[in-house]
């Protein structure tokens, strides 16, 4: 029975092994492609797989050819974006729409009004200084004599603010009671601090403007984008994007094209 088991299991494998005796045949089986037989060893019988490696080159496949298909007036949504996010109304003229002019004059609007702004904050607390005059000199509508000689105090953190930051020692001496007594009367006390409150209110407008700028930025971007994705919208349906994979060189690869119907 072992004998009739081993002939027949190499007469499987190959029509050349049938001419062979049986023992014969299980020598022959071990260098053929796939052999599967029962060899009697000194103690018990083992199952034996044989396996050869099998190399073959793949060529190309019959659709790795496409034609490359250009879509005419293709915008890029990103670039759309950006240039409007950088320059408002720059992605707007890029896709050829009129809401560019309008992005663009709110841009020129805001810078306009906020230098506008700067310059007459600026413009407002000269105005205040000069008419506060030098506190160092007693004629001065606020000096530092006079404090010192109506209220005893130190003058030396007031004259150390001064020094490091006028602006900061106009809006102390406006607002804080405790230097009421260097100025010469109520009167300019008054005057001086109308009009940095003046410049105050310019310097809010400023930071408006500065708002409306960063607003118009964002704007813009992100009405670009709409605007680019509206535009491609119909040339999308019209899109496909066709993916094939190949065989080059030993290597797999992949191809993709992006194919418009007509």
């Amino acid at each position: 029975m072992r004998i009739a088991l081993l002939c027949l299991a190499v007469a499987c494998i190959a029509a050349p092994c049938m001419a062979a005796p049986c023992g014969a045949a299980v020598g022959q089986a071990i260098g053929s492609p796939l052999a599967l037989a029962l060899v009697e060893g000194p103690n018990q019988p083992s199952l034996v797989l044989l396996q050869r490696t099998i190399t073959r080159t793949w060529g190309e496949s019959d659709e790795s050819t496409y034609v490359e298909v250009s879509v005419p007036d293709w915008k890029s949504e990103a670039w759309a974006m950006t240039l409007s996010g950088v320059v408002p109304g720059a992605g707007h003229a890029y896709l050829h729409q009129s809401s560019a002019i309008i992005f663009a004059l709110l841009e020129l609007g805001g810078w306009a009004a906020r230098i506008h702004y700067g310059n007459r904050d600026s413009q407002l607390r000269d105005d205040a200084a000069a008419f506060r005059g030098n506190p160092y000199d007693s004629s001065s509508v606020w000096s530092f004599a006079r404090w010192e000689a109506s209220t005893g105090g130190d003058p030396t953190g007031i004259r150390t603010l001064y020094e490091q930051d006028p602006d900061e020692f106009d809006a102390r001496i406006a607002h804080d009671p405790t230097y009421d007594k260097g100025w010469e009367s109520p009167l300019p006390r008054n005057e001086f601090t109308h009009t940095l409150d003046e410049a105050d209110g310019m310097l809010k407008r400023r930071k408006y403007a500065s708002t409306a700028l960063l607003f118009n930025h964002l704007g813009a971007a992100f009405d670009a984008l709409r605007a680019a994705r509206i535009h491609n919208f119909p040339l999308r349906q019209n899109l496909n994007l066709k993916v094939n994979t190949s065989w080059h060189s030993g290597a797999p690869g992949v191809k993709a094209t992006l194919e418009r119907r007509f």
